[in-house]
């Protein structure tokens, strides 16, 4: 074809596609410009080198942390681009798609920068290196473009170059034709076909080939449930109708439900995917509890909501087109691992969804591919290399031939596993080392620090850490807390590995293989726990009856003196093999070493409460009792019910908390399921109805429980009335003047929507703002002074005083209603506004008529008759 090219291999490894698998204009080889490696050692930067340098500081951040540093990534690029360093630019590209190979913007952007250059061989390379691996839009729509820029249609005579344009269509149709971001490509492809060569509605052999042609595109794009499927029906329907009204009713009748399906689950869709973010630079998913946490698992709570969705089938593909349900649930977990790489649980759901189904693609399993990619994608995640070797041990082909190539090949994982951890506990150590003696050295050349590290002792004579050495020691924590972390990680892979050997090889020994070869290369390896020597232990003394169990135990209480949990373990196995007198040794020993000294005087607190539930349950009351003196002395905090009630407590009974109903009537009363303000009274408190005051505000009278209903319009077809059952007819006597009396006394129920409102409303103990105080309040009013009247006349000659500075803030009354001399007012007529207005004419308020009133109040005021 005339320069350009279709990826046909179907190949989901992450891994390059050689060039020679993909049908290009020309086989001729073309140079990896971005073969050549980054750098392999950086030397520390010299004191001021970051500020003139940006490159160097920001590939010293890279190679310290390649996976988590994105933004230097991106700035180093971007320098590198700013100065047209291409050939540097390049090699940046390749280290960073090595690490994020599904990174589809910097694919985007090395191939518009070689087809910038014209460079069109290196980018048909690029093309075939990500195309099947990174299902993006954004890719596929650059690959579509460059096929039409290589084809050129207006001077095509032979047809050549459209057929080419076609199958490209059809070959990015049939892999992202399911996104749901995909209605552009599928507008531009029925636009592709309607100006091709034929005429819509003709009766040549070409006008039906391109009417048949896009009749089918239409047909496929109707059923996908995306932005433009609306505007893709309307044009169908147009399409039909316009060719022949009796057929065209016929085929939308029949496509009528894949539409609906495909609107309707458009709509699902965008209510899932309303807040989720399809990013394709991945970024390693926050700690628990630590900034973007919350987040970043809400992004994959999304995720899983919209695969969860596919997988529901609400489509109905499964059973008439199962292809499609496939390719629709793979592209989906596709997509959530470019946004997700980092995300280990994701890759092993998709493993184990290709498991169940059995899906394969090129004859290859895909649940292994994405434990493949998984892993490498992670090559620290313990649950991805347990999942793989449990994946291999369970399908092996061979397992009744050799079985050392068996055991190799289960075991291959584990030591992949194994090999990123021990590398990581390196890089622990090191920092930590150059973190310590960053620190030394800043305080040597201190003269402050110095001094405060000679100068140890204070007044009472107690020795005191400076500022430095404290923040020495609080860095060695840290460290050894996560130095801890990896020797646990590591001692359970180990554990995981002996009890698969022990299945595959047996007991084995030291050089052969089996239990015994792993138990002797974990010691050789270092960096154990105690868990190690438990579980090596037990499975010689449970599965071979063996006594060397009973020497692992003994060798492991040697180097772990103070771990408890060991020689809980211990205790346990030596009371299985009824051999009490050693445990009682062991006990005695390992308690003593503990509580003599003051940091080690919690660990013996478990060790007491294993002993002190053995004896309560197989010893003498009275080692009960000093076993529980002696703990009460140690832990002088713990309750001394506790122990007591240890004695007879068990996971399904707790003598102190098991509730003995006595009266059900009392405390069994069930809760009222309507909330309301108040709580309501006791019957014995109400002596009698309340009598409601008088008050002029509107009175809101209970809602009842009468089946009558108000009057409805007669002709309201839509709304007609609804009958109602009658309630039950009260009951009349002494029984129904005591059931009324109680139902009085009881607070009202709240309106349906003042409960819900109420359920809505977020706790009080959040409102963090600031809170009106009401008893102050009330007492600031009641303890506020105010004259009488009398004395206010006296003062004010019965006037306000305006004050120009001042402007006064009342309500203005209508002028039947308000008093026109009060002194809460501003000493005006109430209608005077009206008779200022333009709108008086020539209206005359009619004077006064009021009486005379004691007490010589001015008329209108305090009782004044009008």
């Amino acid at each position: 074809m005339s320069g350009g090219f279709i990826v046909e291999a179907s190949d989901d490894d992450e891994e390059s596609i050689p060039v020679q698998n993909i049908p290009t204009s020309n086989n001729t080889s073309v140079k990896d410009a971005a073969s050549a490696p980054g750098p392999d050692g950086l030397s520390p930067l010299p004191p001021g080198v970051a500020a003139f340098d940006p490159v160097t500081l920001f590939e010293a951040r890279v190679k310290e942390d390649p996976r988590g540093d994105m933004d230097a990534w991106l700035n180093l690029m971007a320098e590198h681009r700013g100065r047209s360093r291409l050939d540097e630019l390049r090699k940046v590209y390749h280290r960073f798609l090595e690490v994020f190979p599904q990174s589809s913007d910097i694919w985007v952007q090395w191939i518009e920068l070689e087809l910038g250059l014209d460079n069109f061989v290196d980018a048909e390379q690029l093309f075939g290196r990500c195309l099947m691996t990174v299902p993006n839009i954004k890719l596929w729509t650059v690959y579509l473009n460059y096929i039409r820029r290589r084809n050129d249609l207006t001077n095509d005579s032979s047809g050549q170059a459209r057929r080419t344009v076609t199958q490209s269509y059809e070959f990015v149709i049939n892999n992202i034709g399911v996104d749901r971001d995909s209605g552009d490509v599928w507008l531009d492809y029925v636009q592709f076909i309607k100006n091709g060569p034929g005429q819509i509605g003709g009766t040549g052999w070409q006008d039906q080939q391109k009417m048949d042609q896009l009749r089918k595109v239409y047909h496929r794009a109707i059923n996908v449930p995306m932005s433009t499927v609306n505007t893709l029906w309307k044009e169908y329907d147009q399409f039909e109708m316009g060719l022949n009204k009796v057929t065209g009713r016929k085929f939308i009748q029949e496509r009528s439900p894949g539409y609906m399906s495909a609107k309707s689950g458009n709509i699902a869709l965008d209510n899932i995917t309303r807040s989720l973010h399809r990013v394709n630079l991945p970024r390693l998913p926050p700690a628990p509890g630590f900034d973007g946490d919350t987040e970043y698992r809400g992004q994959v709570e999304l995720w899983m909501k919209w695969i969860d969705w596919e997988k529901d089938d609400p489509l109905v593909l499964k059973e008439e087109d199962p292809k499609a349900y496939t390719q629709r649930v793979m592209y989906c977990y596709k997509q959530a691992l470019m946004a997700l790489r980092f995300w280990p649980e994701m890759w092993v759901d998709a493993a184990e969804w290709c498991f169940q189904n059995d899906i394969r693609e090129s004859e290859l399993e895909m649940g292994t591919q994405f434990l493949v990619q998984g892993i490498a994608a992670n090559p620290q995640s313990v649950l991805l290399a347990l999942k793989y070797a449990d994946r291999i041990e369970s399908t092996y082909p061979g397992k009744e031939g050799d079985r050392s190539e068996y055991a190799q090949a289960v075991r291959k994982p584990y030591d992949a596993i194994l090999d990123t951890l021990y590398g990581m506990g390196d890089k622990v150590k090191e920092r930590e080392r150059l973190e310590v003696s960053t620190l030394k050295q800043a305080a040597a050349q201190d003269p402050e620090m110095q001094q405060s590290i000679e100068d140890k002792d204070n007044d009472n004579g107690k020795s005191k850490l400076s500022a430095g050495e404290e923040r020495i020691k609080a860095i060695q924590h840290a460290y050894a807390a996560e130095s801890q972390l990896l020797s646990r990680t590591i001692s359970y892979i180990w554990i995981a590995l002996a009890r698969a050997m022990r299945r595959i090889q047996g007991k084995g020994n030291q050089t052969e293989g089996g239990l015994r070869k792993v138990f002797t290369d974990a010691r050789h390896k270092g960096r154990l726990t105690s868990d190690v020597y438990v579980a090596v232990a037990l499975l010689e003394s449970v599965v071979y009856k063996d006594p060397v169990g009973a020497k692992i135990f003994e060798r492991g209480a040697r180097l772990f003196p103070n771990d408890e949990e060991f020689m809980i373990e211990y205790l346990k196995f030596l009371h299985s093999k009824d051999d009490t007198t050693n445990a009682r040794v062991v006990f005695e020993t390992c308690v003593n070493r503990l509580i003599s000294k003051p940091e080690t005087l919690a660990k013996a607190r478990p060790l007491y409460a294993y002993f002190h539930k053995y004896e309560s349950q197989y010893g003498e009351l009275s080692q009960i009792s000093k076993l529980e003196e002696r703990m009460a002395e140690l832990f002088p905090e713990d309750p001394s019910l506790k122990y007591f009630a240890e004695r007879f407590s068990s996971d399904r009974f707790d003598p102190v908390h098991t509730p003995i109903i006595v009266s059900k009537a009392v405390q069994m009363r069930p809760k009222k399921d309507m909330p309301t303000i108040d709580e309501p009274s006791s019957f014995e408190d109400n002596s009698g109805p309340m009598r409601q005051e008088h008050s002029p505000r509107p009175q809101f009278t209970r809602a009842t429980a009468s089946p009558k209903r108000p009057f409805g319009i007669d002709d309201d077809e839509q709304n007609p009335p609804k009958r109602v059952a009658r309630g039950v007819s009260p009951l009349k006597g002494a029984a129904g003047r005591r059931l009324d009396q109680q139902r009085r006394n009881q607070t009202s129920a709240l309106h349906r929507d003042i409960t819900f409102l109420l359920g809505i409303l977020p706790p009080a103990h959040t409102y963090d703002s600031q809170r009106l105080m009401a008893p102050n309040l009330v007492s600031l009013l009641r303890d506020t002074p105010l004259p009488d009247y009398m004395s206010w006349k006296a003062l004010t000659g019965g006037q306000y005083r305006h004050h120009s500075q001042m402007q006064m803030h009342t309500r203005q009354a209508s002028g039947d209603l308000a008093r026109p001399m009060s002194p809460y007012g501003q000493g005006q007529a109430s209608s005077s506004g009206y008779r200022n207005s333009p709108l008086a004419g020539g209206y005359q308020a009619p004077g006064s008529n009021w009486g005379s009133v004691q007490g010589n109040y001015p008329p209108g005021q305090y009782g004044g008759q009008r």
